[in-house]
């Protein structure tokens, strides 16, 4: 007797699988699949022509037994597939971004505070005609590996003008590759850029949706197919860098409130504990603040093994230093604005105002993260360093699917969501999922109520209101329009006095500082003087990422006729990843790894004639070191125009 014999339902995995936008036409790669394993080698995210590849999210079948238990993976041999994906990008025909709506200051809960009230964007746009801001090709479907298993989703419109969403195709095995769009985003109409993430007229081509299948075992008919969603983003800039709170950190403390069987006995050490100071330290590699900080060779690198070592250590000996590092770290109640606490990044609210009171200026890690926190600190926690990752395929079934979940989800940043990199607020919201089928998206069983001009907090989280049960483009449309012009809005330290590189937006995604390949060269050069060496990996050598774009570069400054975020919208595939790279041999007091920008200026071809030409390693300006970015015209909490 088959295993396949006890199978009586099947699950997609990953429940929420992530695939990002790229310029690449002729390749791309799979995305993280077992937690802590990325591909994250500059050759294997650029084309031969220099084109970001597109981060595909692949999805499996797995059987579950009688009892709900994952007992095997289904493939193409062991049934018969047909896949149906459904993208659509909604953004155009959404409310405005302004603030996270679920916080005390959009709700109107602070002394002197007026709730948030966001409008429609493209108000000018009206009745019938709103559908025109849509982009929906449909629901797709595909049953057959090869030349024909594939479903293209190039058919929607923007205000007349065809954009494309992407591709899926099925593999021979029987999984699903779902592949986005080529991180293009136009005005038809000829739209200014006049916001970070407001832009009326303009589309860009992420998109999400649900994906299901069904599954017929041969002799036994089809069996039910539990569904999954796909979230399409922009691209990883920094793959391998993990945010300090990740998306799967988020989404696990919301299933842990639905589902309390999902909630800790006690924290592990090398489960919860380690990989949070160790994302803390690995901010160094994209933040010159992190690197001042946490970053190798100060006495607060949280990476360091030695001193992972002693915070391991759950007895008295050792309870000062994990209550001092306890202390370090920002409280989630909110309670106090604690401007001096970690991680020092923008918040919910932030308005990058010195004069703001609200404490959520400031992201602090999640509740659950910092109730693990506490209980290590008082030493009650298993001790244990985490081991290596397993390769997927080394997994058993279950663990298999878990562990696509997992890898998929901690690939992303969990917040701030002002308004986010590949999503926003809804993901902290319970009434957002499925409660009978953990980290499942709840689907819209009737119609989206209509909505007035203007989205408040009250509006966004009643039952039945718009975050109770999504469709294709439900989870995008609370993005910013285009995604380009809030990256390039995602800077450090815009006002002097937190510092010259800190706080900080989203690092592990849209990195600030950066050693370049010029500098790594001279890191790793045996025949250059010691003193050079280590000056080239010194924070005052690092170079500003976005140098160019929202930085002036004094060797080639950007063009007078091509505005600046207009400039990163066309031109984004010239900026450089950052990539890990083997550190020198020879030089002691060094790591064994550095994090590197490399290819920059290479796009694949990607962009109109007269794009920018950018000078590798040109220095910041004299006023850029001594005071540091100027406030971005386009970061702020009210939108200047919709």
């Amino acid at each position: 007797m088959s295993v396949i014999d006890d199978v009586v339902s099947v699950a997609i995995h990953p429940a929420i699988g992530v695939a990002r936008v790229g310029n690449s036409r002729a390749s791309f790669f799979v995305g993280p699949e077992s937690p802590g394993r990325h591909p994250s080698e500059s050759e294997q995210l650029r084309d031969p022509a220099g084109g970001f590849k597109r981060q595909a999210a692949r999805f499996r079948l797995f059987g579950r037994d009688a009892s709900g238990r994952v007992i095997c993976e289904i493939g193409a041999n062991d049934a018969t597939i047909r896949w149906k994906v459904h993208l659509a990008n909604k953004k155009a025909a959404w409310f405005a971004f302004e603030q996270a709506l679920d916080i005390p200051a959009s709700k109107g809960d602070l002394p002197g505070v007026r709730p948030i009230a966001s409008p429609l964007r493209n108000r000018d746009v009206q009745g019938g005609a709103r559908a025109g801001l849509i982009v929906d090709p449909g629901p797709r479907t595909v049953s057959a590996s090869g030349p024909g298993g594939a479903m293209a989703f190039d058919s929607g419109t923007f205000l007349g003008s065809r954009v494309d969403l992407g591709s899926a195709l099925m593999e021979d095995d029987g999984s699903l590759i779902v592949l986005g769009g080529f991180g293009e985003a136009a005005s038809p109409r000829g739209e200014p850029i006049s916001d970070f993430a407001n832009n009326p007229g303009w589309h860009d081509d992420v998109s999400d949706g649900p994906v299901d299948a069904t599954v017929e075992i041969a002799g036994r008919g089809h069996v039910p197919v539990l569904g999954a969603w796909v979230i399409v983003c922009p691209p990883n800039f920094a793959p391998g860098i993990t945010p300090i709170v990740t998306g799967w950190d988020l989404v696990l403390e919301v299933m842990a409130g639905i589902h309390p069987g999902l909630s800790l006995s006690r924290p592990v050490f090398g489960e919860h504990i380690q990989p949070l100071l160790e994302r803390v330290s690995q901010s160094q590699w994209v933040n010159s603040g992190f690197a001042l900080q946490f970053g190798w060779g100060s006495p607060a690198d949280l990476a360091d093994s030695a001193l992972l070592a002693r915070l391991n250590d759950p007895g008295e000996a050792a309870r000062a230093l994990r209550q001092a590092v306890f202390a370090w770290f920002r409280n989630p109640d909110y309670s106090l604005t604690q401007a001096d606490r970690i991680p020092a990044i923008y918040g919910d609210a932030v308005l990058i105002d010195p004069r703001t009171q609200d404490p959520r200026e400031w992201m602090a890690i999640l509740a659950s993260q910092y109730g693990w926190l506490r209980r290590w600190a008082e030493g009650d926690f298993v001790p244990g360093l985490r081991p290596p990752s397993p390769a997927l395929s080394a997994l058993p079934p279950a663990e298999r699917a878990a562990a696509l979940d997992r890898a998929a989800l901690e690939d992303t940043a969990g917040g701030p969501f002002h308004p986010g990199i590949e999503y926003t607020w809804p993901l902290r919201q319970p009434i957002l999922y499925d409660p009978r089928n953990p980290f499942r998206i709840k689907r819209r069983s009737l119609p989206e109520p209509t909505l007035p001009a203007e989205l408040t907090s009250s509006l966004a989280l009643a039952p039945g209101g718009p975050l109770d049960g999504s469709t294709a483009g439900d989870i995008t449309r609370w993005m910013a329009v285009p995604w380009q012009t809030d990256t390039a809005s995602c800077l450090s330290a815009y006002e002097d006095y937190a510092g010259e590189y800190l706080p900080t937006f989203w690092p592990a995604r849209v990195p600030n500082d950066v050693i370049t390949e010029e500098g790594y060269r001279t890191i790793v050069d045996t025949h250059a003087p010691r003193d050079l060496r280590y000056a080239a990996f010194s924070v005052g050598r690092r170079r500003k990422w976005l140098r160019g774009f929202s930085y002036a570069n004094a060797d080639t400054p950007r063009p007078p006729s091509v505005p600046l975020s207009d400039a990163f919208v066309k031109n984004w595939p010239t900026v450089g990843l950052v990539a890990r790279k083997p550190g020198p041999t020879n030089l002691p007091g060094m790591p064994s790894t550095l994090w590197v920008e490399t290819d920059r200026g290479a796009g694949g071809g990607a962009g109109p004639a007269g794009a920018l030409t950018l000078s590798p390693d040109a220095p910041e300006t004299a006023a850029q070191r001594a005071g540091g970015p100027p406030p971005h015209p386009f970061r702020t909490r009210r939108s200047s125009r919709l």
